[in-house]
């Protein structure tokens, strides 16, 4: 009797673990999501100056990259190379780098947040894939009790 319960305990071990996996992984899609939605919604489209994805939609981590390196190219160069931390407060262009600095930062937020929705939604794989082997094991205990 005693193997029988602990076998279901497995059991019921392994479903909790895979639901807990399923929401994870349905969050982190959720996340991803709404990232995406976000960034479509500024109708950002990577300059032709951009080294990859020019003429494209930011939507993702690989787009919203590149146009933060077209930012940091076009600050760079309009700034003869120097950046926001190192020009004066009076220089005339510490605004336009500034806002640069402020741009390219917002961009690798998302970039950011989609890594951690991507790796969210991995371990939700896992969760499910470890509650399910649980789940099989627990039954198999309590068919070999039986």
């Amino acid at each position: 009797m005693g193997q029988s319960r602990e076998a279901g305990r497995v059991v019921m071990l392994g479903r909790l673990v895979s639901v807990t996996g399923a929401a994870t992984a349905i969050a982190g899609v959720a996340a991803w999501m709404t990232v995406r939605v976000q960034l479509a919604a500024e109708r950002i489209v990577v300059p032709s100056s951009a080294p990859w994805f020019a003429g494209q939609e930011v939507r993702g981590p690989h787009t919203a990259f590149a146009q933060a390196e077209a930012i940091r190219r076009t600050a760079v160069e309009a700034t003869g190379g120097r950046t926001y931390g190192e020009m004066a407060a009076d220089d005339p262009m510490a605004a336009m780098a500034m806002n640069a600095s402020l741009l390219r930062s917002s961009l690798f937020t998302s970039v950011l947040a989609f890594g951690t929705a991507g790796a969210q939604v991995g371990i939700g794989a896992v969760l499910v894939a470890v509650g399910a082997g649980l789940a099989r094991a627990g039954r198999l205990l309590q068919e070999a009790n039986s």
